[in-house]
Formats: structure tokens, C-alpha cells, sequence
């Protein structure tokens, strides 16, 4: 896994708990910034469409 990719899973909530699964059992190569993108996606899940 990239660098980044871990220092950032690194400072994750428990809420992202099952985007770290999902992410590791899916094998994703993404950048850094894909990643971001995902997250927010993921964050936009998790609170109902708002963003924190």
C-alpha cells in the first residue's frame, strides 16, 4: 500500500471502518486524490447526503 494511502487510513474514524474493508478486499490502486474522492463520496454515505 502507498505511503500516503496508509498515513491517511492512519487517521481515520471508526465510522470509515467499512471503507478500509472494502478498500483492502477490493485490491485499489488509487491515487491519493482518488482516494480523497472516495472518502468524501463515502462521508456524503455515511451523514445522509451532507457534508461535515
Amino acid at each position: 500500500m502507498n505511503t500516503d494511502i496508509e498515513i491517511v487510513f492512519k487517521f481515520l474514524t471508526k465510522e470509515f471502518v467499512g471503507f478500509r474493508v472494502a478498500y483492502s478486499l477490493g485490491n485499489k490502486a488509487l491515487t491519493l486524490t482518488q482516494l480523497m474522492k472516495e472518502l468524501q463520496s463515502y462521508e456524503l454515505m455515511l451523514n445522509g447526503g451532507k457534508l461535515v
